[in-house]
């Protein structure tokens, strides 16, 4: 003799509270069936399941929490999962012949497709950051040269489940092989001359003309394909300085200001990250500055008076000021300077604003900081900024929680064996 089935009802409700619709989705146990057993009713709701109502039925409310959340990207590939997105490209297919001609296929093969990721890492359209790849502005800046020259197609898996499906057609003698190799030629042919009519200055896209003027001649700025440029004189910089793209604010108050602070972001020739600020120099050339100033910057004089201090220097008790790139003690700059206190911006990748400073010099320790990467290992870490006796800055890193006495793990397996024991017996 059994109990029969239990029965649901896959519900999606709809409350309305003034003129809000909150939606709230579950089940609703309708029969208990086998459940009974456990003493589950049709009618009454727990953590898993709904409450049962009626259409139209007026309810309560007891309690609202308002949250604010803010939704999360998806995670980045790694080479693992990079290698199966390659495998499955097919479900990105809309065409449902071309879908089902890379069913079995996908982009490159088992042979080819880790060979790909590498030449990708190679070229340094990707870079590796711990197990996540991360693609680079020249990846982003070839994507923008492909859809300006109209060739699209380069850019999405559909040309490969065109491929795939005529190659499935001369295997049934639908098409000739004569024919497909016209067509490949046709589009090589097409894809070349487009690229050959084309110089950096004349590559369509969705460019814009800066607000801000021209430093040097103050005529209009407009962006192209690699580089913002005056439409009157010769001046223009790159967009993309050491790998790292201007966002158009940044832009804008470069050309205002002449300089930037210090960012992140940036990647050498080698693929290192590094953090630096940016200035114009007196030729209205793109510089980095990383808060390493010369002997002659050091000795020239500074006026901090417009400046309200963020607290007492931890070597000589003065007054510690913010600059561009670096936080320092008002005795170490200048011609007679006493002082040699002088803290980055960011440090070890991690940005120190004006507000973890203050707490550091007036409290002697920041809050926790979480994007510390270590220049060893190339992990990241997490670890608190404090002011050591010695008068220098040093790390201090949580305290990891204890862990339980060996004599646990002993005294839990002699009591599984027990239970083996006392179980065989029985």
């Amino acid at each position: 003799m059994f109990f029969p089935a239990a029965e649901y009802n896959n519900t999606t409700r709809i409350t309305t509270i003034n003129t809000h619709l909150f939606k709230t989705e579950g089940k609703v146990l309708v029969q208990p069936g086998w459940l009974q057993v456990y003493g589950k009713k049709a009618v009454v709701g727990d953590e898993e399941n709904l409450v049962a109502v009626q259409p139209n039925e007026t309810v309560h409310t007891q309690e609202i929490a308002h949250h604010h959340l803010e939704t999360k990207p998806p995670a980045r590939f790694s080479e693992a999962t990079l290698l199966s997105a390659m495998e499955t490209a097919g479900k990105l297919v809309e065409d449902e012949e071309l879908r089902s001609a890379m069913a079995l296929k996908g982009l490159g093969t088992p042979a080819t497709r880790a060979a790909i990721i590498e030449g990708l890492l190679t070229e340094k359209y990707l870079v590796r950051e711990e197990r996540a790849l991360i693609p680079t502005a020249k990846a982003f800046l070839l994507l923008t040269l492909l859809r300006g020259l109209g060739v699209t197609e380069l850019t999405m898996p559909e040309l490969t489940g065109e491929w795939e499906h005529k190659l499935s057609q001369i295997e049934k003698g639908q098409l000739s092989s004569e024919q497909f190799m016209q067509d490949i030629q046709h589009i090589t042919t097409t894809m070349v001359d487009r690229a050959k009519n084309y110089t950096a200055d004349t590559i369509p896209g969705d460019y814009i003309t800066l607000k801000t003027t021209c430093p040097k001649c103050h005529q209009t700025v407009k962006e192209n394909y690699r580089r913002f440029t005056c439409t009157s004189c010769d001046f223009s910089i790159s967009k993309v300085p050491g790998g790292r793209a201007f966002e158009i604010t940044e832009i804008e108050t470069l050309l205002s200001q002449g300089e930037l602070p210090m960012l992140d972001g940036f990647r050498s020739k080698m693929g290192k990250p590094f953090s630096a600020a940016l200035r114009l120099n007196n030729e209205y050339k793109l510089e980095f500055d990383f808060g390493q100033p010369s002997e002659d910057q050091l000795s020239q004089e500074h006026d901090f008076s417009d400046q309200t201090t963020l607290g007492p220097c931890p070597k000589c008790n003065s007054n510690v000021y913010e600059t561009t790139t670096t936080y320092v003690c008002e005795h170490a700059v200048g011609a007679e300077k006493s002082c040699d206190f002088r803290s980055g911006k960011v440090i070890l990748q991690q940005p120190i604003d004006s507000e973890q400073m203050q707490k550091l010099l007036t409290v002697g320790k920041t809050d926790l900081l979480n994007r510390f990467v270590s220049s060893r290992t190339k992990r990241a870490f997490k670890a608190y900024l404090i002011k050591k006796d010695d008068s220098t800055i040093g790390f201090e890193f949580e305290a990891r929680a204890e862990k339980k006495p060996s004599v646990t793990k002993t005294t839990t397996k002699t009591t599984t064996k027990a239970k083996q024991q006392k179980n065989l017996i029985s």
